[in-house]
């Protein structure tokens, strides 16, 4: 038997961690009795070796008044959240602890918020995602790394697998769908037959529709922010129909284009942003209203619109254009992400030229320089700045001098 299956507890995995040694110490200085363990993405990460994992503690018992226990020990300062019996403990150099109360869940309507009590480590473990994220480690002094697995996670995080609690799984919560694809990327994972059945289903009866447009945001944002992206788009389009999967394999091209081009160009443009147009320019109809129906921030959803139905065009008109001036007429009035798609879909030299070049010119004098030489202030200084940098995109003018001179010419016209 592999190792990984026989190991029944991780205490010695536990204390070689350094970042773990000032928590595991001030856990057992605080604890009173009450039962405090390493839960989910924590015990995953440390089994599988992770070095930037998160430490999440789930506590039998008041978890927001132990949080502030260990705030005290470490010297940090705690964020609570009473209501939902969470806490967040920060310490150290940008260290933190994410603290909740043990707790059961029951779902009364398919895709809505679950209903919450307090409850059982077994509880807590019970209403979680996948096996490998339904683990704990004891932080108890007399079964420190004691491992709670009782539903095999160890086994499916050996195995490289995939695997939801229980048949309603994706139907309580469709969102899973989504992480179970992020985390099969991320680790190399596949799903279960049986999980990628239901998935299947799920996604066949529409309940990824039922999520409300903040949590459909908040997971694709995830996903498409993950270093293997592209990777998810792909995988997303095997759950649906074969019409689904040539859309996502064309959207996962397109992605991987649109975060090559950004990088090129050193753009301030996230990637998950790029994902969401990659989807909506190649994943169909039914992606696009889908993602119009996100509620994005105006200026996001200003750039994917810019990038999906401007971009496009942006392509054909600026291989058309005839000056500098006139590609860059053409592709600033709109955010980085429409003419970075145009370039995408069509290698244009305008286009290349806009970014490593045009985009950057300014002028050497602006609107007081202008007063200086007896212009009053009206809509005639933004027309005379408007024309010297036109002149100046054109490689008509070189420098502070040579914009002074054009400038005093155009106030005397």
């Amino acid at each position: 038997m592999p190792r990984m299956l026989a190991e029944t507890s991780i205490a010695d995995r536990l204390a070689a961690l350094p970042r773990l040694r000032p928590v595991l110490a001030a856990v057992a200085a605080v604890r009173d009795g009450q039962g405090v363990y390493l839960v989910g993405g924590t015990v995953r990460d440390i089994l599988l070796g992770a070095p930037g994992f998160d430490v999440d503690l789930a506590v039998e018992g008041d978890g927001v008044r132990l949080a502030e226990a260990l705030a005290r020990q470490l010297g940090g300062r705690v964020r609570s959240h009473d209501a939902f019996g969470t806490a967040v403990v920060e310490h150290g150099a940008d260290e933190q602890v994410d603290v909740v109360t043990a707790r059961r869940e029951r779902y009364e309507a398919p895709a809505a918020l679950p209903v919450v009590e307090p409850g059982t480590i077994d509880d807590d473990l019970a209403r979680r995602d996948f096996t490998i994220n339904a683990m704990a480690a004891s932080l108890g002094p007399d079964d420190l790394g004691r491992l709670v697995d009782p539903f095999h996670g160890r086994r499916d995080l050996d195995a490289r697998m995939i695997r939801v609690l229980h048949d309603g799984s994706f139907v309580d919560d469709p969102t899973r769908i989504f992480r179970a694809i992020r985390y099969a990327t991320r680790y190399g994972f596949a799903l279960d037959g049986h999980t990628l059945e239901l998935a299947r289903s799920a996604i066949g009866e529409q309940l990824v529709a039922r999520l409300t447009p903040a949590r459909l945001r908040d997971e694709l944002v995830l996903l498409l922010d993950e270093v293997q992206a592209p990777a998810s788009i792909r995988r997303l389009g095997e759950l649906g129909p074969d019409s689904l999967r040539a859309g996502h394999e064309r959207a996962a091209a397109l992605f991987e284009r649109l975060l090559e081009l950004r990088d090129e160009y050193a753009l301030a443009i996230p990637s998950w942003r790029l994902g969401l147009e990659a989807l909506a320019r190649e994943g169909g109809d039914e992606m696009q209203s889908l993602l119009e129906a996100l509620a994005l921030r105006r200026q996001d959803a200003r750039a994917v619109t810019a990038a999906v139905n401007v971009g496009p065009r942006l392509a054909e008109e600026l291989r058309q254009a005839r000056t500098p001036a006139d590609v860059v007429s053409l592709a600033e009035p709109y955010p980085e992400d429409a003419p970075l798609m145009a370039l995408a879909l069509a290698e244009t030299p305008a286009v290349r030229d806009y970014f490593e070049r045009l985009r950057d010119v300014r002028l050497e004098v602006d609107g007081s320089d202008l007063a200086g030489l007896g212009l009053e202030e009206s809509p005639r200084v933004g027309e005379v700045l408007a024309e010297l940098r036109r002149r100046k995109l054109n490689g008509e003018l070189d420098g502070r001098d040579s914009e002074l001179a054009a400038a005093r010419e155009l106030i005397a016209r």
